[in-house]
């Protein structure tokens, strides 16, 4: 059985996935790229548009739109007497040189660029971001360098999407061997209150990696969706182990001989 139909199989047949604990670990290490593949797609496509849209975005706001201002010593400078703020679709641009605005009340914009005296704050989704100033002593920047530096940047960023979804692959990988690992774990004490006495670790091990399936590909969707989950990684654990469950269930159990 190749591994993509290993994959269908792995979405509603805890029978054929129970028969998969007698094949190669390599087989098995084989199909966790492949799942890692299929299910980081939308993730990745979702990074990349967002990405390169928030350059873009960024690039059309400091040609135009925004006051003139300027880096120097490790401070920034604008030519605004309160803070700044500019929205452009779903990106924010803020210039508070007076610091006026609180963490919170910038927090309050999904994906905002505010820059503060001593600081940038970034934040993209989930993620902020603090890029200090401090190591800028004695480097002059203008609204010009700036909007050169974006120009440069958008020209690199097939390059550096790439280079980020290489980088993220690899990280969810390792982040998938670490998750089968420890269900694999879980699997040994599972097995024993199912008296599947005759599986061993190794068989576990194998088993975890294809009831991943199921929640990897549903939270892919969520994913695709942007539809954030409360307690993802809990909600991850729970359906995993309960679809393990129903694969060791498939497994019959050896009925030892009478003794005559």
């Amino acid at each position: 059985m190749n591994i993509f139909t290993q994959f269908i199989k792995s979405l509603y047949s805890p029978k054929d996935m129970a028969s998969f604990r007698f094949q190669g670990i390599g087989k098995t290490i084989l199909f966790v790229f492949f799942l890692v593949l299929i299910t980081s797609i939308p993730l990745f496509v979702n990074l990349g548009t967002d990405v390169f849209k928030f350059v873009s975005s960024t690039q059309t706001i400091f040609k135009a739109d925004t006051p003139d201002f300027y880096l120097e010593d490790g401070q920034f400078h604008a030519e605004t007497d309160e803070p700044f703020i500019l929205k452009d679709q779903d990106t924010t641009i803020i210039f508070d040189p007076e610091n006026e605005l609180s963490i919170d009340e910038i927090r309050a914009y999904p994906e905002v660029l505010a820059i503060q005296k001593n600081e940038a704050i970034f934040q993209y989704g989930n993620t902020l971001e603090y890029i200090p100033f401090n190591d800028l002593q004695g480097v002059y920047f203008d609204k010009a360098d700036f909007v050169s530096l974006i120009e440069s940047v958008e020209s690199s960023l097939p390059i550096i999407v790439t280079l980020l979804i290489l980088a993220g692959y690899i990280f969810f990988s390792a982040i998938k061997f670490i998750q089968i690992t420890i269900l694999g774990l879980l699997g040994l004490v599972l097995k024993n209150s199912l008296k599947r006495h005759n599986l061993r670790f190794r068989h576990t091990w194998i088993l975890s990696a294809y009831a991943l399936t199921i929640p990897s590909v549903f939270f892919a969707i969520m994913d695709l969706l942007r539809v954030q989950i409360p307690g993802a990684i809990l909600l991850n654990f729970a359906v995993t182990i309960f679809v393990l469950f129903l694969v060791m269930k498939e497994i019959k159990v050896k009925q030892q001989k009478p003794i005559e």
